[in-house]
């Protein structure tokens, strides 16, 4: 693997908790043009079960912006038909051509809130990426798969496509990572993200990289970081204790014990948030669980935090949330402060 000694840009991202009145008026357009207009790499939308479509937002933040790419991460085949897929990405290639980033994986929430079967979830990605990428060449697709069939004399996308449309993989177990190196064109990993599980992960990717002939250095690594940044250390970490509070119960097992999260922890923020409710069970976060699974502090503290990140293989850091008091503040600080000084 050859070590990353230095990120070429960062990424920014936000779930699917705002609201489309505030994504339309306000909070999250605003934040992508400002993204696009301080030069960061790309805007990451995630869909949540049952919240707002990435898709819906991608396409209001694509008419706004001029250069920043958009990514779609990550997006579950099993709730929608890769033909479809590829027809969203197409049409948001539409209004931002070669912009588009189109995110495919095991969606866990998608599956347990749909009822969906787990088993053949790393056969049915694979089958998946076939189908986009054959809809996404603007040819005519037949295809027989275990999981998707398309009969003769099959169908095409009636729009013309962008062939050179990457597809990532939301990857965290080794038949997923394999499968991310041998068939896509990047992988990005969930939060709590640490520099241990990416190095963990890397072995993975590069046996499917050697699969398709392939090396790393064609090839993406990003990942979704919680990055809480203010001028004030204790600010920083405040604006981040909801989010930990809310998300780390539902985090993978895998990604929890990497950033040395226990089990007995997870516990006592459940048992938390159920006697105390959200903003309760917020304040009681204790300072080194906040730690663990977050990056966050002052700018000069985030650069460190980063940098840790550095040779473990990590290309593009993706700035989750954009946590801090103000959002538009920890980007600008994000952007002024800490980018330049991981270049």
């Amino acid at each position: 693997m050859t070590a990353v000694e230095s990120f070429a840009n960062l990424g920014v991202g936000i779930d699917g908790t705002t609201s489309m009145a505030e994504t339309l008026e306000l909070e999250t357009l605003e934040l992508a043009k400002e993204a696009d207009a301080l030069g960061f790499h790309s805007f990451w939308l995630s869909e949540g079960y049952h919240s707002r479509s990435a898709v819906v937002r991608a396409t209001v933040i694509a008419t706004s912006t001029n250069s920043i790419r958009i990514g779609l991460g990550i997006l579950s085949p099993h709730t929608k038909h890769p033909a479809l897929l590829a027809m969203d990405a197409a049409s948001l290639d539409e209004v931002a051509r070669g912009r588009v980033i189109l995110g495919v994986g095991k969606v866990l929430n998608a599956l347990r809130k749909h009822g969906l079967e787990r088993a053949g979830t790393t056969q049915l990605v694979k089958e998946s990426i076939d189908v986009i990428r054959g809809f996404l060449s603007g040819q005519l697709v037949q295809y027989e798969g275990a999981k998707f069939k398309i009969s003769s004399p099959g169908s095409r996308l009636e729009l013309e496509p962008s062939r050179d449309l990457p597809i990532y993989v939301g990857a965290t177990g080794p038949a997923m990572l394999r499968l991310a190196g041998q068939y896509a064109d990047g992988v990005v990993f969930n939060y709590p993200c640490t520099p241990s599980f990416i190095r963990y992960a890397m072995p993975f990717i590069e046996e499917g990289l050697s699969l398709s002939g392939r090396t790393v250095e064609n090839f993406e690594v990003a990942a979704y970081l919680l990055v809480a940044v203010d001028e004030d250390e204790k600010r920083a970490l405040d604006a981040a204790r909801r989010f930990v509070a809310q998300k780390l119960p539902t985090r993978h097992s895998e990604m929890l014990r990497h950033a040395g999260v226990t089990a007995e922890e997870i516990s006592i923020v459940k048992e938390s948030v159920e006697r105390l409710g959200l903003v309760g069970a917020a304040a009681e976060l204790d300072d080194e669980l906040v730690g663990k699974v977050t990056i966050a502090g002052t700018p000069h503290q985030v650069v460190t935090g980063l940098r840790q990140f550095l040779g473990s293989g990590l290309k593009l850091p993706i700035v989750w949330e954009i946590i801090g008091s103000n959002r538009r503040r920890s980007l600008i600080l994000v952007a002024k402060e800490v980018m330049p000084k991981l270049l």
